[in-house]
């Protein structure tokens, strides 16, 4: 025994001694790092000396290779450790820097997580082997052991040969999971992709429940409230097992408490695989006779109008089955007989789909329902998936990779196997769990659990609806349609519509949502446009491209035309997109209710419309005015009689005191609308008050001129004043006596008043604008007289102010005999020169473009280049 405990004893020492030294080594590190601060705050900065100094070739030379330098040995170190650091280019910003610093942090940080988490995990008897290299690994913590060895095994390896060997498997099932026939056609499974009304597949009716007469009881829970039905109501328009719903109860041993049952290992746990009728019936008569199943389905929607169900697996506590129904798609309504079963328990996670699928596709309904999904959330757990509650219950992590696989794909390979019946091999253990911890929480959220699932099996399959504005709901706008637009997409979405039903095909295989909108956007005007459109070509959209051509010539045909949505059409899409995306709740659809229930009665915190059936004659039953909302807003003139508003039990007396001192209490209470009365009361009471003082001021002050304004103050037009040096005092000093003379012997149209000030004692820019003299410059400009021929002078260029001049003043007479004869009488110089009025012989002679663009443009009297 002493062996152990030296052993024990030299442990714990070596282990104090490792410490010491990590301990010492980041104490080292911690000084260096410090020093390695203080001396890069002595560095020139940026923004202060280091653009001087990075001016100098060798100083910036420096800088690059101790750049190079660091991010090299940055490099190093975080590769060494398992974190591959994404190093910045040499002369990036500081801010690109402290980002890639920051990132190799988090690495570093994510990294210890890890290992801390392995180590612990394996309580420090395995050594945990450092990756080469590793990027962002995320913390194992309440990992299993399966998830540790995994984590292991990739840590010890290249991350990048894991992943390539990934792809090649990946690439590899994907090639052999090529569905090269439609199961639709291989089986000749047929689907009525018409728009009538779905006809349910049920041939025989099991478990049903014996007809009654007159009321029958529904339910009848432990709070002692009781609802009630009439037989005649119960009816199987809609969902064959309706009365049967209606008439479940819930039996007594799933209410109960009961040790849960430890699920078999895959490895230890028989599996069939039911591709037969012979092996159908053979199921079905096993699942008789068991107290509980576990059910679920794999879906495919992609490849088909409705969808179809590829897959369906069950589980007993003993054994395993997965179901093949292609084969024998016809047969499978034979499971209806123990999905019926009210004694039977049917375990299902998430059912709202695959209930709908079931009656679908073979007729099969479902009563006696338990839905692990619904439990989670009375629960409140932080998840509701399934691989979280395997996790949780069973320590198994469920590889979800095959979710979105193509299930049509036959035959199945191992791993896909694998995955399906791991679906429901957990799920009755799960029940087990989650049974007693509602159990624990409280008694009623067990049977509110049950409630919950019976529900979703009273749901029944509609088959979809064409709505020729869906896409109004489905595609998300960019742009506001134009009415060409608008029209093919409505042509186009029709058209996919009629094809998908046709073909067997979804919607979304013939033409994708955002091909469509491409579609609709561009308008193409031939094959090309629209395969640019339609990139990667869908097979119907090549095969059909004439009908696609067609719509959009037609589309161009129309005229243009500004078309803009309407409030209401608005209003009308977010309603519908509210109510697909399942965020429409109780009180929104209320407050958007279009119908007034003001005078009805109608509850409003109840939410209950009161009808009484019996009374034909009256259409709306109109609600009391004093229950109505408007008399909130009116108050009652009558005294509240304190006595007949006391309501007390036979055998008491009233306690008239009480009630009137309560009375007392609420007629002080003063509410929003009597706060506003009063407000109205007192502006009214202040407006008068101003108006009294205003009064009072002006009588006071009298006719006196106003020496303050404000801008509440009317518009008045004041006189301009001027400064008396400034004012003509010449015409304004005259005696009394002179003036009055003056008066008598001057007529009334010379009594004008002197001018106020002598414009001729001011220069221009005193008195006028800027616009007024540049005026005033260009008039002057105008009526200069300019020689512009040979010295001729012209007196007048207007010919409006000659004819003027001409009429206004004496026309003088010429006197030929004054005249100089002799200016006629000289040789003329050149007897051989032409008639030359303008002078055309001293003009230059230059044939330039310029000079002839000149001729062009210029006018006769413009300026004339002469010879020197």
């Amino acid at each position: 025994m002493s062996q152990p405990v030296e052993d024990n004893g030299e442990h714990d020492e070596l282990v104090r001694e490792n410490i010491q030294v990590m301990r010492k080594r980041v104490e080292e590190m911690t000084r260096t790092g410090a020093a390695l601060v203080r001396e890069s705050n002595g560095l020139p900065k940026s923004g202060a000396d280091f653009e001087l100094y990075n001016s100098y070739p060798t100083f910036n030379a420096f800088m690059k290779r101790s750049e190079e330098r660091l991010n090299a040995l940055m490099g190093k170190i975080t590769k060494s450790i398992g974190c591959a650091m994404r190093l910045p280019d040499v002369g990036s910003s500081i801010d690109h820097y402290t980002e890639c610093v920051i990132e190799a942090q988090d690495n570093i940080a994510e990294r210890v997580a890890t290992l801390h988490g392995v180590l612990k995990k394996a309580e420090r008897d395995t050594i945990v082997k450092v990756p080469e290299f590793i990027t962002k690994a995320g913390p194992t913590n309440r990992k299993t052991e399966a998830e540790v060895a995994e984590a292991m095994k990739t840590f010890s390896a290249n991350i990048g040969t894991v992943l390539a060997a990934k792809f090649r498997e990946r690439r590899e099932e994907a090639a052999q999971m090529v569905v090269h026939d439609k199961p639709q056609k291989t089986y000749n499974i047929t689907s009525d992709n018409s728009s009538a009304p779905f006809a349910s597949k049920l041939t025989v009716k099991h478990h049903a429940v014996e007809r009654r007469s007159g009321i029958v009881l529904v339910d009848d829970n432990e709070s002692g409230q009781r609802d009630w039905i009439s037989a005649a109501a119960e009816t199987e328009e809609e969902h064959p097992y309706i009365a049967e719903m209606l008439h479940f109860k819930v039996p007594e041993k799933q209410l109960k408490s009961v040790t849960p049952q430890k699920f078999k290992p895959l490895t230890e746990t028989p599996l069939t695989i039911v591709d037969t009728k012979e092996k159908l019936e053979s199921l079905r008569d096993k699942l008789n006779s068991v107290e509980e199943f576990s059910v679920d389905l794999e879906h495919h929607e992609m490849r088909t109008y409705l969808g179809l169900t590829c897959l369906i697996q069950i589980s007993t506590r003993d054994e395993d089955f997965i179901i093949d129904p292609f084969p024998m798609w016809d047969c499978i309504g034979i499971l209806n007989e123990p999905f019926t079963n009210p004694n039977i328990l049917k375990v299902f996670h998430g059912s709202d789909n695959d209930v709908l699928w079931l009656q679908r596709d073979f007729g099969v309904h479902v009563v006696n329902l338990f839905d692990t999904y619904v439990a989670m959330k009375k629960l409140k757990y932080p998840k509701f998936s399934l691989a979280y509650l395997a996790f949780r219950f069973a320590d198994v992590v469920l590889d979800k990779q095959y979710q979105l696989a193509d299930w049509r794909a036959r035959p199945l390979r191992n791993a896909m196997i694998n995955y399906a019946r791991e679906d429901t091999h957990y799920l009755l253990y799960s029940y087990d769990m989650l049974r007693e911890q509602l159990l624990q929480q409280e008694h009623k959220d067990l049977a509110n659990v049950y409630a919950e699932s019976n529900d979703l099996c009273i749901r029944v399959y509609k088959k979809p609806v064409f709505n020729p504005k869906g896409y109004m709901t489905e595609i998300k706008f960019r742009f506001t349609l134009n009415n060409r637009q608008d029209f093919a997409l409505t042509s186009l979405y029709r058209w996919r519509d009629i094809v998908a039903r046709a073909e067997d095909e979804s919607p979304q295989f013939v033409l994708p949502n955002h091909m469509l909108l491409s579609l609709a956007e561009t308008l193409p005007r031939d094959v090309g446009g629209i395969y640019v459109c339609c990139n990667p070509l869908p097979y119907f959209v090549k095969q059909r491209t004439g009908d696609i051509l067609k719509i959009m010539v037609e589309s161009r045909d129309i005229k243009l035309e500004k078309a803009e949505r309407s409030v209401k059409e608005k209003t009308d899409a977010q309603e519908a997109r509210g109510v697909m995306n399942d965020s429409m709740d109780y009180i929104t659809s209320v407050l958007k209710s279009k119908i007034d229930f003001s005078h009805t009665k109608f509850d409003e915190e109840r939410g209950e419309l009161d009808i009484d059936k019996n009374e034909e004659m009256k259409e709306i039953l109109e609600k009391d005015h004093k229950e109505s909302l408007l008399s909130v807003l009116e108050s009652s003139s009558v005294a509240p009689n304190p006595e007949a508003m006391t309501v007390v039990e036979k055998g008491k007396k009233p306690d008239n005191k009480k009630v009137g001192k309560l009375l007392n209490e609420l007629d002080k209470f003063v509410t929003p609308f009597e706060c506003y009365q009063m407000m109205l009361i007192a502006k009214q009471k202040q407006e008068e008050e101003d108006r009294k003082e205003a009064e009072r001021k002006r009588l006071e002050e009298g006719d006196k001129p106003k020496t303050m304004f404000s801008h509440h103050d009317a518009a008045v037009v004041r006189k301009p004043e001027f400064d008396p040096k400034l004012l003509n005092l010449d015409n304004l000093k005259v005696e009394a006596t002179e003036a009055g003379e003056q008066q008598e012997e001057t007529p009334m149209e010379e009594r004008a008043e002197p001018p106020v000030f002598d414009p001729s004692r001011f220069s221009d820019d005193q008195i006028m604008s800027k616009k007024a003299m540049k005026r005033q410059r260009q008039a002057a400009r105008r009526n200069i007289d300019v020689s512009v021929v040979l010295g001729e002078t012209s007196s007048c260029s207007d010919p409006k102010k000659i004819k003027i001049e001409e009429e206004s003043g004496e026309v003088e007479e010429f006197d030929y005999d004054k005249a100089d004869s002799s200016e006629f009488e000289k040789p003329v110089s050149d007897p051989n020169a032409a008639f030359d009025p303008f002078h055309q012989k001293y003009r230059l002679k230059n044939n330039s473009k310029k000079n002839k663009a000149m001729k062009k443009s210029s006018n006769r009297t413009g300026t004339i280049n002469y010879k020197k």
